[in-house]
């Protein structure tokens, strides 16, 4: 387990932003993470977990930054169904679609892009072009707030539009999921969707993905270029031109500016329309972090 005081957070997120974390925890095992847990709620301060760092935004952390990129592993085994995998959670997602590509399995290939991890994927339901997570799973293992460890099945998981009760129970530690055959070219399918992805989204530049999530039945894409979003700038943070509802990072972006161009821009569309957008991305500062002490 690597313990780093006063990391720099910029660097574990796409967007590029950070402040610094009180102590960033790295843990290699299980029990690395559960003695976290223990840590934080002996010394009574917050614990924020995190995957690949594509949906979050750091400040400065009073706390633990508990990273699990070194919680990898995946194993695979084949029927004539498909294939039953057992990933952990700082598994790459990207693993998974290289799987489904390359056996030619259905949905999950859908999620190509995202710079997440499994678990990251899981706590967020992460969903694009008609497939979420939830719709693969099978079981989820998670670690409580005490320390302790359960294996749940996902039909006893109550998932939602971008929303899971994780961390909120607990730190997703590993998952299980069923991979149908596909009976759709998928590594076809997969390329129309890259090539949308490039002409669509801002995929050269550091971003945090979806800013809000699309507050059905509209867009937020839509609702933000309406109200003149789309392009505008604070300081080396601003909304893409490419997709209104992309933030992007144009040089030296700070925390500050990405707080200041959030609020204008929920400021914006609720006097124009009455709609209250709700964040996709997760804005982490202080003991505003998911976890321990913060439920």
């Amino acid at each position: 387990m690597e313990r780093i005081k006063g990391a720099d957070l910029s660097k574990l997120t796409t967007l590029k932003v950070g402040g610094r974390a009180d102590l960033l925890v790295i843990p290699n095992k299980v029990e690395d993470v559960r003695e976290s847990v223990l840590l934080s709620r002996e010394k009574d301060v917050p614990l924020f977990i995190l995957g690949g760092g594509s949906n979050t935004v750091f400040g400065d952390v009073k706390g633990i930054v508990l990273w699990l990129r070194r919680l990898r592993g995946m194993k695979v085994v084949s029927s004539a169904e498909g294939f039953l995998v057992e990933v952990m959670a700082g598994t790459p997602l990207s693993d998974l679609v290289i799987l489904s590509v390359r056996e030619n399995l259905e949905g999950i290939w859908r999620l190509t892009g995202f710079p997440a991890t499994v678990g990251g994927a899981v706590s967020m339901n992460a969903g694009a072009f008609g497939a979420e997570m939830k719709d693969f799973l099978t079981s989820v293992t998670f670690m409580d707030w005490e320390g302790n460890v359960h294996r749940v099945r996902a039909e006893e998981i109550e998932f939602s539009y971008r929303r899971s009760p994780f961390p909120g129970i607990g730190i997703v530690l590993s998952c299980e999921l069923f991979l149908k055959r596909s009976e759709l070219p998928v590594r076809e399918e997969i390329t129309k969707i890259r090539t949308l992805r490039k002409r669509t989204q801002p995929v050269n530049l550091p971003t945090s993905g979806s800013t809000f999530k699309n507050p059905y039945p509209r867009h937020a894409g839509d609702l933000l270029e309406r109200v003149g979003m789309k392009g505008y700038r604070s300081g080396d943070i601003a909304f893409s031109n490419i997709h209104a509802n992309f933030l992007v990072n144009l040089g030296e972006g700070r925390f500050e500016d990405v707080v200041r161009i959030i609020e204008e821009a929920k400021r914006r569309v609720l006097e124009e329309f009455g709609i209250v957008l709700e964040e996709e991305v997760r804005i982490v500062e202080d003991s505003g972090s998911d976890g321990w002490k913060v439920l």
